[in-house]
C-alpha cells in the first residue's frame, strides 16, 4: 500500500511541477501525471513478478523433492506389504511438517514487503492457512481464514468445511455456497457442489440436495455428481458418496477414506 501512496505523490508532484513551470497546461499535466503513475506501477510489477517468480520456483522445487521422497516411501511400503498404517501416516506427517517448515522459511522474508505490496498480506495468509489446515491446527486456521483469499474451489470448500465443523446454521453455509457458485466458469465448481450437497444430505435436506445436484450438472461435468444425483433420485441416500473426488475430497477433513491402508496423501498437490 505504501508503494501506491508513493506513486500517487510522485505523479501529483510531477503534474504540479509541469504546470507551475509552464512546461505544459494543466490538462496535459494531468495526463503526464497519470502516465508517471502507470509507468511506476508497471516497473514495480515487473520487479515483483521477477522476485516472486524466482521464489515460487524455489518453493516448487522444495515441494517436488518432498513429494518424491514421500512417494518413494509409499512405494517401498507397498512393495514390502507394510500393514502398520498409523506408523506410515505418522512418518508421512513428519515429512509433510518438515516440508511446510522449509517453505515457511522461504516465505518469511516476504513479510517485510507486506506494507509495500497490496494484497501480499492476504496472499501470505492464504498460504499459511492451507499449511495450518494440513496440520489440522484449527486455532490457526480460524485466525487466518478471515484474511485468506478464497479464489480457488478447494479454499471455498475449506471455509464451508470449517463452518460445518463448528455447526454453522444451514443458512450461513448457503450464503458461502451461493457466493462461490455465482458467475464462475464452467467446470470449476464441482467440488463446491459436492461439498454442499453432502452437507444437505447429512442434515436430512434431501430434496434441496437433489436440486443442488441438478444445478451442478448444468455447470459441471463430473461423474460423481451425476452418480449422487441418480442415487438421490432413486431414494438410495445411504449410497451417497463423494469418494470419487479422491484426495481432493478427503483433504477437507469431513470424512476419512474407508480403507485407511490405501490412503496416500500428496501434501502439495492441492495447496499453494
Amino acid at each position: 500500500m505504501i508503494t501506491v501512496l508513493i506513486l500517487v505523490v510522485a505523479a501529483l508532484a510531477a503534474g504540479a511541477a509541469l504546470t507551475l513551470t509552464g512546461v505544459s497546461p494543466w490538462y496535459w499535466s494531468i495526463l503526464w501525471a497519470a502516465l508517471v503513475f502507470l509507468a511506476g506501477q508497471l516497473a514495480l510489477g515487473w520487479v515483483l513478478r521477477r522476485r516472486m517468480g524466482a521464489l515460487n520456483d524455489r518453493i516448487q522445487g522444495v515441494m517436488r523433492a518432498a513429494q518424491a521422497k514421500m512417494q518413494a516411501k509409499v512405494q517401498r511400503w507397498r512393495t514390502g506389504r507394510m500393514t502398520n498404517a498409523k506408523a506410515a501416516e505418522a512418518e508421512l506427517a513428519k515429512d509433510r511438517d518438515a516440508m511446510i517448515a522449509e517453505v515457511q522459511a522461504l516465505l518469511r522474508p516476504l513479510e517485510r514487503l507486506r506494507p509495500w505490496v497490496p494484497l501480499l498480506g492476504r496472499q501470505l495468509a492464504t498460504m499459511e492457512m492451507q499449511f495450518a489446515w494440513q496440520k489440522k491446527d484449527w486455532a490457526r486456521v480460524d485466525e487466518l481464514l478471515p484474511r485468506a483469499l478464497l479464489l480457488e474451489p478447494l479454499l471455498v470448500c475449506m471455509k464451508l468445511a470449517r463452518m460445518w465443523q463448528k455447526d454453522a446454521p444451514t443458512a450461513e453455509l448457503r450464503k458461502v455456497f451461493r457466493k462461490a457458485t455465482r458467475r464462475v466458469r464452467y467446470g470449476s465448481t464441482a467440488l463446491v457442489y459436492a461439498t454442499w450437497s453432502w452437507m444437505l444430505v447429512k442434515r436430512g435436506e434431501i430434496d434441496e440436495a437433489f436440486k443442488a445436484l441438478i444445478e451442478a450438472d448444468k455447470k459441471n461435468e463430473h461423474p460423481t455428481l451425476k452418480a449422487n444425483r441418480e442415487l438421490l433420485a432413486n431414494n438410495r441416500v445411504h449410497h451417497f458418496s463423494n469418494a470419487g473426488f479422491g484426495e481432493e475430497w478427503y483433504a477437507l477433513c469431513l470424512e476419512e477414506p474407508k480403507v485407511r491402508a490405501q490412503r496416500v496423501r500428496d501434501p502439495s498437490r492441492y495447496f499453494l
